[in-house]
């Protein structure tokens, strides 16, 4: 594969009894629904737990010991080809969402219409005491008291469990009304991702950053007096992308965190298979629904706070080994996979939280969870650290190279993307490209694609200190990659302890057929 297209490792592969043990009683739901949508089941698994954290939301949190508190929203992102089945699976656990926000919408309407009504008589009621009051001050008597058929009280608030489109300022204001968090979903995560900040003066990315920390957030609004105020920020992220668009954010995007926060699936095609029957999905509209239900902790002062779910001893001490295990995968990582690796303990927690509500909502009776139990630990740990984890690094793999192969992926795209015929590190350099900024950064790049024969070096006389110049081969944006080009250079890769099997990392470069000679230019006559 090509500099711009690394070669990624198998699929992680999860042991069947493995994966009943994690989602219990949702498992053959989950089977069975992959089979109906032609996908594989990471595809529904991941989206199910995604959805069901933002339907806990802020009524839920959770604690693995004291001053450490969680919300339980996460990010998902599946990725695969078009052909895939990433959308159908996505709308396994869409359609009972849409079917509730259908009847909420519904519910709203008629709540609006009532609300209207009273609306249109308390302005009559408005206006004759109004007409009552100025008489009585023109005959200097005491006006009478307003009376309370005057105001028709605030209008009825939409209530929403997700959005699919919206900017950030509505979304805040969503949240703001909700106080318990949203989904926000999007088919294909590539434009939400690539259009961050386009219309917004920057300020989207920061909002987004703060979605998975659940702590006050303000939104200054320029057309309102009055900022947005929202107590918990708290939404999950789901959605599909490409592996060529996500290769494109890998080498174009900063290592903020963003997509750090993600978690992935990135498994091989599901045979294709005709489904025997319709899916049904009134159980999980159910659950959904007995999840949106739970309360939040209502404090004297009136306001909500999120009941907090507290690890038992042994959970505590599994948290504290995986603490360690996530200590050790850090110190093989680097780029982006290395962020994703920071954020696990805080994430096995949340999915912790997850999981026990699931087995919870797959049963007929019994109470919420209380807390958090060893087993649910265990089962969480063993899907984010030995499973999920595995996708992130085959993911985000290419992401784990050193500076320069970074550096050469990156100048890679641009080569590619405006047919440069030719450059110099100062019009590099003057681009001012994420990795690219300092000229001694894109020398080593350079010496990545002059290896791979992408670019070859040429020095030019000026009559004065001599000027490099470096010609691209034609053929790197004049003929397409293919599959056969060859490896020319290994980047090196993180060596991790896999609970479930291995990936290769191995990042190639690209073999070009050598260059013909390129006359030197001529020098200007003085």
């Amino acid at each position: 594969m090509s500099l711009l297209n690394p070669t990624r490792g198998p699929a992680p592969q999860i042991k069947p009894d493995v994966f009943r043990w994690i989602y219990g009683a949702w498992a053959d739901w989950i089977e069975t629904a992959a089979t109906s949508k032609g996908a594989p089941r990471d595809y529904v698994a991941l989206p199910l737990l995604v959805a069901t954290s933002a339907l806990l939301g802020n009524s839920r949190w959770v604690s693995p010991w004291h001053d450490w508190e969680e919300p339980p929203v996460i990010w998902g992102m599946v990725i695969g080809n078009p052909s895939a089945g990433k959308s159908p699976a996505l709308d396994a656990i869409i359609a009972p969402l849409r079917e509730i926000e259908a009847t909420l919408a519904e519910t709203y309407a008629a709540a609006h219409n009532e609300w209207n009504g009273k609306n249109e008589l308390a302005k009559i009621v408005a206006a004759d005491w109004k007409e009552t009051a100025k008489n009585a001050l023109r005959d200097q008597a005491a006006p009478p008291d307003r009376p309370t058929t005057a105001d028709a009280g605030p209008a009825p608030i939409r209530e929403r469990i997700y959005v699919v489109d919206t900017t950030t300022e509505k979304m805040a204001e969503l949240l703001s009304q909700t106080g318990r968090g949203l989904l926000a979903y999007r088919d294909e995560l590539s434009g939400w991702l690539g259009g961050m900040d386009r219309y917004s003066d920057g300020g989207d990315r920061p909002f987004w950053l703060e979605c998975t920390g659940g702590r006050a957030f303000t939104v200054d609004r320029k057309s309102a007096d009055q900022p947005i105020i929202i107590d918990r920020l708290s939404v999950a992220v789901l959605g599909g992308i490409q592996p060529d668009k996500l290769g494109g954010l890998l080498v174009k995007s900063a290592d903020d965190g963003l997509l750090a926060r993600f978690l992935v699936v990135f498994p091989d095609p599901a045979p294709l298979a005709r489904p025997s029957q319709k899916l049904d999905t009134s159980a999980l509209k159910v659950a959904f629904e007995r999840l949106r239900a739970l309360p939040p902790v209502t404090e004297e002062s009136g306001k909500a706070k999120p009941w907090l779910l507290r690890f038992d001893p042994d959970a505590q001490e599994e948290m504290q080994q995986f603490r360690i295990a996530s200590r050790d995968w850090e110190a093989e990582a680097e780029g982006l996979y290395l962020s994703h690796i920071g954020k696990l303990p805080g994430i096995v927690a949340r999915v912790a939280c997850i999981l026990a509500h699931l087995d919870w909502v797959a049963q007929p009776a019994g109470s919420a969870p209380a807390t958090i139990t060893a087993d649910q630990f265990r089962r969480a740990k063993e899907l984010v650290g030995g499973h999920l984890r595995l996708h992130a690094l085959r993911a985000y793999g290419s992401e784990s190279a050193a500076p320069e192969i970074k550096g050469a992926r990156r100048l890679a795209d641009l080569i590619r993307s405006e047919r440069l015929p030719r450059f110099t590190v100062r019009e590099i350099q003057r681009r001012n490209l994420s990795r690219l900024t300092h000229a001694k950064a894109i020398r080593a790049a350079l010496g990545v694609l002059v290896e791979a024969d992408w670019v070859r070096e040429e020095t030019e006389s000026t009559g004065g200190r001599p000027r490099h110049v470096y010609i691209v081969n034609p053929r790197t944006w004049s003929e397409p990659l293919t599959p056969d080009d060859t490896v020319t250079k290994a980047d090196k890769s993180p060596s991790p302890d896999l609970l479930s099997g291995s990936v290769d990392m191995s990042l190639p470069g690209l073999s070009l057929p050598p260059l013909p000679p390129i006359a030197s230019q001529p020098q200007k006559e003085k």
